[in-house]
């Protein structure tokens, strides 16, 4: 689900790797391993120094249910969980909560259910990241989610009126769309008289990326208009979003989308975190800090990462 939170893409500090800590009650953590192989070959947090480990904890160290009445909705009281990662210098906190129900949710620490697929996780990190869903809303969610938008989600009514020329679209909206920046002078964001360089084609996935620069097969960076938002009453604002294709903010069987990956390097980079020295590398992923026993899963050489982990 989406955070109402959305992260300057643009601000500048000094660059440090970035500590994870998956928080799990599995016993045998294998959501946890999922998870982390999953980050470790995904674009674009493949191209970044990020510690990743797994910490096992009780399950009353989580106390987690669903929220709102919604059974996919999993919170848990993070409280604790904080408390420790601002102890243990992490800079993000995710928790797996051992269950058989699927389920998950965003926040300030993301949350999914060890019955879902890794790519749940992503998909509630990048909400964390300030990423909308790209779903279809009911009216309910759509009047209490859609009063915002977000890094890859910009409500926009369009101008009854019409557009002469995209030079007009552009002069009246571009100051309106997060990531403006990502979009090519050659790329029109309306079809004179229409706004907008198209509508996204739901039917096609964007596809998942283990390379080491954004995907070349999506469409290009743009302004199309998504469903999001279509059922909402409260207002009439269309909901846009920067790429043609459905990404894992909708299909959690889609990558992100090129248009997304470069909004999410682009939020990494504002906050801080390194890049790779060595992206180069064919086996180039998330450098994690959990035990050895894992190595071969990393190769041999003496740069390969490692994994442990840590039991409370």
């Amino acid at each position: 689900m989406k955070i109402l939170a959305l992260l300057s893409l643009f601000f500048i500090s000094n660059a440090f790797a970035y500590k994870m800590t998956i928080y799990t009650d599995q016993p045998d953590q294998k959501s946890a391993n999922d998870v982390l192989s999953t980050f470790k070959k995904t674009y674009p947090f493949n191209q970044f120094e990020i510690d990743l480990e797994i910490k096992v904890v009780k399950p009353e160290d989580l106390k987690c249910a669903p929220m709102h009445g919604i059974a996919r909705l999993l919170g848990c009281d993070s409280l604790n969980i904080a408390a420790d990662a601002g102890k243990r210098g992490v800079d993000q906190a995710l928790i797996i909560k051992n269950s058989p129900q699927y389920g998950g949710s965003g926040g300030a620490i993301p949350v999914m259910s060890s019955s879902s697929p890794p790519s749940t996780i992503i998909h509630e990190y990048l909400h964390t990241l300030g990423l909308c869903d790209e779903y279809e809303y009911s009216v309910r969610e759509a009047d209490y989610y859609c009063s915002v938008g977000g890094a890859n989600m910009v409500l926009i009514a369009p101008d009854p009126k019409g557009y002469f020329s995209d030079a007009d679209a552009r002069a009246k909206h571009m100051g309106q769309i997060p990531w403006s920046s990502l979009i090519k002078s050659t790329t029109p964001i309306s079809r004179p008289p229409s706004l907008g360089t198209g509508i996204v084609n739901h039917s096609v996935y964007a596809i998942p990326n283990t390379a080491s620069e954004p995907n070349k097969l999506n469409s290009a960076v743009g302004l199309y208009e998504g469903k999001t938002c279509k059922n909402a009453v409260l207002s009439k604002n269309i909901s846009w979003q920067p790429g043609g294709e459905a990404s894992i903010m909708e299909f959690l069987d889609a990558g992100l989308g090129s248009a997304n990956e470069q909004i999410v390097a682009k939020i990494l980079e504002s906050k801080g975190v390194r890049r790779k020295a060595s992206v180069g590398r064919a086996d180039a992923g998330i450098y994690d800090s959990r035990s050895p026993v894992n190595k071969s899963d990393y190769g041999s050489d003496s740069n390969s990462s490692y994994s442990r982990t840590i039991s409370r």
